[in-house]
C-alpha cells in the first residue's frame, strides 16, 4: 500500500538533507520518534538548526501539522519554538528554500509574474 502524500514528504526530506549536506551541514535525524515538531537537525559552525521539511508543488506552506491515526485526522498549529527553519522542496523548479519559522502560512512564487 502506498501513501503518495507520505512518499512526497519523505522525498522532500531526503532532498533537503542532501542539499544541506552539500552546503557543509552535518545532518542529525531522529530514529525513534515521529512525534517531534521537526524532521531533522542541521549542524554547522557549532550551531544546531531544527528543520521542518515540506514538499510543496503549489508553493504553499502550511503552519499547521496534520496526521492521521486510528482516531481520525488531527491538526495542530506549530508553536513558535517548534523548529527554526522550513526546508521546502519545490519540485517544479527542483530547489529547496529555507525560510524562517515565521514564514508558515504563506506562499512561494516560482514563476515570473505577468506584469
Amino acid at each position: 500500500m502506498t501513501h503518495v502524500t507520505k512518499d512526497k514528504g519523505d522525498l522532500g526530506t531526503i532532498i533537503a538533507m542532501a542539499d544541506l549536506t552539500e552546503k557543509g551541514y552535518t545532518i542529525l535525524a531522529p530514529v525513534v520518534s515521529e512525534h517531534l515538531p521537526f524532521d531533522f537537525i542541521a549542524y554547522k559552525d557549532n550551531v544546531f538548526y531544527r528543520i521542518q521539511s515540506k514538499y510543496s508543488s503549489l508553493g504553499a506552506v502550511s503552519n499547521i501539522r496534520h496526521w492521521n491515526d486510528k482516531n481520525g485526522t488531527h491538526k495542530i498549529k506549530y508553536l513558535e519554538n517548534s523548529f527554526d527553519y522550513y526546508a521546502i522542496y519545490l519540485p517544479d523548479v527542483k530547489k529547496v528554500v529555507y525560510p524562517h519559522f515565521s514564514f508558515g502560512g504563506k506562499n512561494i512564487r516560482t514563476t515570473i509574474p505577468n506584469l
